[in-house]
């Protein structure tokens, strides 16, 4: 089974979360509702797909790896290119 590992971004920039589904769709279906206590204050958000693995304890492995420091620390460095682009292209 594929697993996908995903980073959500609030719309306001001031919160993100890493999970990981094998039925994506149907996830972030649930952060929308608000069903998801860490993510339900996000009102909006916006989904980035971060990997793929084939097996429960890789994904599970990595997304512990995204929730720490130094996953969070590339993150940033993502998030930063992402703002970046989006103001260049907007201005």
């Amino acid at each position: 089974m594929q697993y996908i590992i995903y980073w959500l971004i609030s719309e306001n920039q001031k919160n993100s979360y890493v999970g990981f589904s094998h039925d994506i769709s149907s996830r972030l279906l649930y952060h929308k509702k608000g069903k998801v206590k860490s993510t339900q204050d996000f009102e909006k958000f916006r989904c980035f797909h971060l990997e793929d693995v084939d097996t429960l304890q890789k994904a599970r492995n990595r997304e512990c790896y995204w929730k720490s420091a130094v996953g969070r620390k590339k993150l940033k460095r993502y998030f930063d290119k992402i703002i970046s682009i989006n103001n260049s292209s907007n201005g």
